[in-house]
């Protein structure tokens, strides 16, 4: 987690350098509408910024609470309300000294959009004077700049007309939604870094898993029912399974294709706080039921209405209709990130070929189970491994539940508690649970898996002592003054709370156990940045401080021989300290 805090929010901090120059990084580049604004209606405002190239600011929804995120603001005039902001997708950065670790940034062009509803009484002449603002900290590969805001002001009833399809198209321009990181952003990843063969192919994998879920394992039974009563020969047979499993493909892949046409209505719904709160309701329910707390399984007339054999290829195409609705009560939190995945992209084609490929996932079993149904006449009892499955499943909704909850709950706390909520888990399925003992294969893997979350669990209980790290004392000119008086050389440190750099600088440099043997010989000092106040401005000038984390290197006569600003690494630190006298 400390190479997260890397390279987002470092600053460069003299007074007028630096706000001129953070001022430049940004630019709010066109300002449209998604139709006119008409009294009683909506439309959607497109914000289009550009982001200097080399640069980048921090997305709208960062990885730890002390990274200054970016925020649009939208000022509108009397008889028009403003919606919640669509924040494009973010990208996963790492920059030179994040060990691997990415950052979660917006560069090059972006595109927010802002819902603006007008009441019927908004007059029909006249001006709608708006303001449109971007607060931000932009950053290069190295250190960030201060914080900064850029603005422009706009005439909402002179204003054009987006482009159809959206706003101007980029790197980062598909809406979020509101900046919760979902299911389907990780998808849209694994799609943008290995290609479409490995994505399709997780996806159909995916299907065919989504046939262990408590509400889809019964319909294989009803199916070999179905397939046995039609008989025929193996090929009229095979036909029909085909055609059955287009039915289920047809179900999924509409929907897939409708959430693409509606924009970025889906996603702007799952910014509602309550309508999180809902569906990680509706988990919880469904997780209840694979604990065996309450029976929950399609309805009766459902099962007789799928059951009941249907003469043609007609009848088949139905019949994959309707286990497709049968199905969706236990897969609709998977198919809820897909749905994400499709909203970010608002690409009909990509809904259909997502949903398409899910479909089949989920009906090829289906195409086998018909060329084998005169043969087979009931399944096996699902027996204790399959209660161990839905106990898993159970568990997997209560932590998709809680990763919902995360942007709930202040703090991060829900995300933080599922390291120790998974291992709990693991240790529930793995040496407690009494499903899945009688097989003995079985028992030697849950038992394994106990095993490991057990030592998960331990690992995690147990305080972490931290190594030693350097020492220093508060900035007063009184230390300097007195080191000079005592012909002591002095390590000065001008760091912030919000500088990503420093924090790294903390966990590697200063941790460092030979440049905390070389520092031993000097006066530490750290001057702490964080408040913009006159006192932090009188240091700033005084020094000329153009960023942080800055390391000024001071010897034994008074005199400034050194002064770095950015991340200086340990081997870096220990040539500049062994340079000193």
């Amino acid at each position: 987690m400390l190479a997260l805090m890397v390279a987002v929010l470092g600053a460069r901090i003299s007074p007028a350098y630096a706000a001129r120059r953070s001022a430049s990084v940004v630019g709010i580049g066109s300002l449209a509408l998604e139709k006119p604004l008409r009294p009683g209606a909506g439309t959607v405002l497109d914000i289009t910024a550009q982001i200097l190239a080399g640069w980048h600011i921090n997305s709208n929804h960062p990885r730890a609470s002390y990274y200054i995120p970016t925020r649009i603001h939208v000022s509108v005039p009397k008889g028009i309300v403003a919606g919640a902001v669509q924040y494009p997708q973010a990208r996963d950065e790492a920059l030179e000294f994040a060990h691997g670790e990415k950052l979660s940034v917006f560069s090059g062009t972006v595109v927010f959009r802002v819902a603006l509803d007008a009441s019927p009484a908004l007059a029909v002449a006249g001006a709608l004077p708006a303001t449109v603002s971007i607060d931000y900290q932009a950053c290069d590969n190295r250190q960030c700049l201060s914080p900064a805001a850029v603005s422009r002001q706009v005439d909402l009833r002179t204003l054009g007309s987006a482009p159809a399809g959206g706003a101007a198209s980029s790197e980062n321009a598909a809406p979020s939604s509101g900046g919760l990181t979902m299911p389907g952003a990780n998808l849209e990843e694994t799609f943008a870094r290995h290609g479409y063969v490995l994505g399709f192919l997780i996806i159909l994998l995916g299907g065919l898993a989504l046939n262990l879920t408590p509400c889809v394992y019964p319909l294989i039974g009803v199916t070999i029912a179905y397939f046995g009563n039609e008989g025929g020969s193996p090929r009229r047979v095979l036909f029909l399974a085909i055609v059955y499993v287009l039915g289920i493909v047809a179900m999924f892949s509409g929907v897939g294709v409708a959430v693409a046409l509606s924009g970025g209505l889906f996603g702007e719904a799952l910014q509602n706080p309550y309508l999180l709160a809902a569906i990680a309701s509706v988990l919880l329910v469904l997780a209840a039921s694979s604990f065996g707390l309450f029976t929950f399984q399609p309805p009766q007339w459902m099962l007789r209405w799928a059951g009941t054999a249907r003469p043609g290829y007609a009848g088949a195409f139905l019949m994959g209709l309707g286990m497709g609705v049968v199905a969706a009560p236990c897969i609709g939190p998977i198919v809820l990130g897909l749905l994400l995945a499709v909203q970010h992209s608002r690409s009909p084609l990509f809904g259909f070929a997502l949903f398409f490929t899910l479909a089949v996932g989920l009906g090829l079993p289906y195409i086998g189970l018909a060329m084998a149904a005169g043969s087979i006449r009931r399944l096996p009892r699902s027996g204790e491994w399959l209660a161990w499955i839905e106990q898993l499943f159970g568990f997997a909704l209560i932590g998709l539940a809680i990763y919902f909850l995360d942007p709930v709950v202040p703090g991060h706390l829900m995300l933080r508690a599922l390291p120790y909520y998974a291992a709990a888990a693991g240790v529930y399925l793995g040496l407690i649970t009494s499903a899945g003992r009688q097989w003995r294969p079985f028992f030697i893997i849950r038992s394994a898996l106990g095993v490991v979350a057990l030592a998960a669990v331990v690992y995690l209980l147990i305080p972490h002592a931290r190594p030693p790290e350097l020492s220093f004392k508060s900035y007063t000119e009184q230390l300097l003054a007195t080191a000079a008086e005592q012909h002591r050389p002095v390590l000065l440190d001008f760091s912030a709370d919000w500088c990503i750099p420093c924090h790294e600088m903390e966990s590697t440099t200063f941790r460092d156990p030979a440049v905390i043997k070389a520092a031993s010989r000097f006066v530490r000092v750290r001057a702490d940045l964080t408040a913009q106040n006159e006192r932090n401005r009188k240091i700033i000038a005084q020094f000329n401080i153009m960023g942080v984390p800055t390391v000024v290197l001071i010897d034994s006569r008074g005199q400034i021989r050194k002064q770095t600003v950015g991340y200086v690494g340990p081997a870096e630190m220990l040539a500049d300290l062994h340079g000193i006298d």
